[in-house]
């Protein structure tokens, strides 16, 4: 092209030169025109460049936020578009008068993605950094959420009278004495006797009343989680079905006795949707339903209570994460550094000492995740170091299982408790791994560990679990196939260099129950094979099939069938009731060495599921368990405030959102669970090392004791 503007200046020129006026006049300003036979040249030689060499195509920007215009270098590491995040509308079921989560649901992002994040999360000393935002985008909008305060369905557990319980695990009762409740089965009807001028229902939003522990309507998840992951409370509903025509309803929020909102309407005696919008408000921690201006026998009758809230969150495993941690960490008490074993228990009253390690390692994985900042998992982590370290009775080394907290502060046993062997190896081993991922000092700890009567808890079948409460060693051994039998074993291996005996050290488990098979890898990176024989690499996915498949070849046409929910692991099941003959908290499984299938159906004459299984095995199959979180929470029974324990369709029930039978009850355990197992599959889905399976190769202690049973890793 060069060359082509050369000839055509040169040619120009030449004809310039050649130029004779026939007046013998020299040829008109021939410098000006020199400049614009120049200037031409340049402009076809560049014309002819774009012709002949075309510009390449822009690769096509299409990558929805926050990876819209993300540099060509992040764009490699995608092995194809459909790795790509895609953010689309999730269809909703309309749920009676509630508004149900309008929710998306988004793919896994692509292993490579996050590389920064990825070494800086297998660096010995955590620092937690945001996620990359190559160009500023906006936030997201909102996403509405509706949560259940109460449908009055939940019946009295055996022994009780009266169901004391809303669905946020709070309490309810009548607001004065003048006021009669009827509670039934879906309903609650408030009567007013004689010699009072008002009347209602009461109710707390979080924890026992006594502890006056308030919701912040602005921030409803526990403060340290960061805004970018908070929701908000803007409305509440009342459905009303029935009432005195005239007499005036009322709602009201209030703190510690307080009012600080109200409203009301005039009831028309039938059917009515009672919703109001409200302004920004903090700290509440009480709920009442008044009727005002009234006459003996005025009555009102309620159907449901239920809170309209926002939150930022479009990814199904992260809201999964967030409210699991944000619901686990609202049972902990900073006071004493434990965690109460559920939420409808007061702290001190009965608190849990391997939920309290669980909440370290999920502390852990917030900071890693960015859901809060290392400084808040610092110290969360240091004082659950203190109590459990510094402050727990200890007994031939072990940890009791429960604990009460007297008026004074002193730690007690609980009675009719054990000091328990595999409890105290998940606390321990929990906040040894929280410990090492945040780069603190693990020496207590791991002293503790060594400290343990491991002589006396050796028996010849494995490591007995541990004393009975009047101090007797129990005869029974963790002996047994299994992550629990494991973890146990790892803690010994750490402490002693010695690999303890199993009886029955391959497949099958006890009882084929879920949390079984997965709970060790909560912790730890699991081992291809054991030094036992065991070949968890194959064991491990086929379980988790087992599992997925255990309705679709039992009981085909189940509700479970059709919508694609499975889990069958220990909890309360989802309808105790007075008339109930069983146990409440069984260990449901798909059968094992010891015992037969459990799925509800012989023991509580329904089938049962419970989620926190799909969460322990989201990292082994995530599109089913993402799916069933999503049904979850789209029909509004998994929410920043509300968990699911268990659930069942009462047989020849349809399948459809008001069907099912389910026990909201927010137990630690099993929301350690849930927390634990969605965030390894978050950290794995970025391209990290879970930062709990990073002690097992940096922490000089837990890596003696990992390598003696792991022979070989995945």
């Amino acid at each position: 092209m060069a060359i082509f503007g050369i000839f055509t200046y040169s040619a120009g020129r030449s004809l310039l030169d050649d130029y004779d006026d026939p007046d013998g006049a020299p040829p008109p300003q021939k410098g000006c025109a020199s400049i614009v036979l120049t200037l031409l040249a340049a402009f076809i030689g560049i014309v002819l460049i774009f012709k002949i060499y075309p510009r390449p195509a822009a690769p096509p920007n299409n990558y929805p936020p926050p990876y819209r215009g993300a540099p060509t270098t992040w764009r490699q590491e995608m092995p194809s578009r459909r790795n790509a995040l895609t953010i689309t509308p999730h269809p909703t079921t309309p749920r009676d008068d509630r508004v149900p989560l309008r929710y998306w649901v988004g793919t896994s992002l692509p292993p490579g993605l996050l590389t920064t994040r990825a070494r800086e999360a297998n660096a010995r000393t955590f620092t937690p950094s945001p996620t990359p935002t190559p160009s500023p985008t906006p936030a997201p909008p909102a996403r509405a959420a509706t949560i259940l305060v109460d449908d009055f369905r939940p019946q009295p557990y055996p022994g009780e009278v009266v169901y004391h319980l809303n669905r946020l695990d709070g309490e309810r009762r009548a607001a004065n004495d003048g006021s009669v409740l009827t509670w039934g089965r879906g309903v609650v009807t408030t009567t007013i006797a004689a010699g009072v001028s008002w009347g209602g229902g009461w109710m707390s939003l979080n924890h026992p009343l006594h502890e006056a522990l308030p919701l912040d309507f602005s921030a409803i998840l526990s403060p340290q989680i960061l805004p970018a992951y908070q929701s908000r409370i803007t409305g509440l509903t009342a459905v009303v079905v029935g009432g005195t025509p005239g007499k005036r309803f009322r709602l009201e929020l209030k703190e510690r006795g307080d009012l600080r909102w109200s409203n009301e309407v005039t009831l028309t005696g039938g059917r009515q949707i009672v919703s109001f919008d409200l302004p920004a408000l903090q700290e509440i921690n009480e709920l009442l339903w008044v009727l005002d201006d009234i006459a003996p026998g005025d009555y009102v009758v309620l159907e449901s209570l239920s809170f309209t809230a926002t939150t930022p969150i479009t990814d199904t495993a992260t809201a999964a994460f967030v409210w699991s941690y944000g619901m686990l960490l609202n049972n902990w008490d900073p006071t004493t550094g434990l965690v109460r074993d559920k939420a409808k228990d007061a702290s001190g009253e009965f608190d849990a000492i391997q939920d309290t390690g669980a909440l370290a390692a999920a502390t852990a994985q917030a900071a890693q995740l960015g859901v809060i900042s290392r400084a808040d998992a610092v110290q969360i982590v240091n004082r659950i170091s203190h109590a459990l370290l510094l402050d727990l009775p200890r007994y031939h080394g072990l940890w009791p299982h429960f604990v009460n907290v007297s008026a004074e502060g002193e730690i007690v046993i609980s009675p009719g408790v054990e000091w328990s062997s595999v409890d105290t190896a998940i606390a321990a081993l929990a906040l040894l791994d929280a410990q090492s991922g945040l780069g603190l000092d693990t020496k207590g700890t791991e002293q503790m560990l060594r400290a343990i009567d491991w002589d006396d808890l050796l028996t010849p079948n494995g490591i007995s679990h541990g004393y009975a409460y009047s101090g007797d060693r129990f005869p029974y051994s963790w002996d047994v196939f299994g992550s629990e039998s494991w973890l146990v074993d790892l803690a010994y291996a750490s402490a002693t260099g010695e690999v303890a005996p199993m009886s029955y050290p391959v497949p099958p488990t006890a009882n084929g129950s879920g949390f079984i098979d997965e709970m060790a890898w909560l912790f730890a990176p699991p081992p291809a094979v054991d030094v036992w024989g065991s070949d968890w690499a194959a064991y491990r996915p086929d379980a988790a099939d087992a599992q997925i498949s255990y309705y679709p070849a039992h009981y085909p046409a189940s509700c479970f069938s059709q919508l694609g929910l499975f889990g069958l692991s220990s909890g309360e099941i989802p309808a105790p009731s007075p008339t109930f003959q069983g146990s409440v908290y069984q260990a449901f499984g798909v059968g094992g060495r010891f015992a037969a299938a459990n799925d509800g159906t012989t023991s509580t004459e329904a089938a049962v599921v419970m989620p926190h299984y799909a969460a322990l095995i989201a990292s082994l199959r995530s599109d089913e368990s993402i799916a069933m979180w999503a049904w979850l929470i789209e029909q509004g029974y998994f929410t920043p405030l509300t968990n699911v324990e268990s659930l069942s369709f009462p047989s020849d029930s349809p399948c459809n959102v008001a069907a099912p039978v389910w026990n909201q009850l927010k137990g630690s355990w099993n929301l350690a669970l849930q927390t634990l197992g969605w965030g390894r599959y978050l950290a794995q889905r970025e391209g990290q090392t879970p930062i709990l399976w990073q002690a097992a190769e940096e922490n000089a202690f837990l890596r003696s004791g990992y390598r003696l049973l792991a022979i070989s890793r995945e």
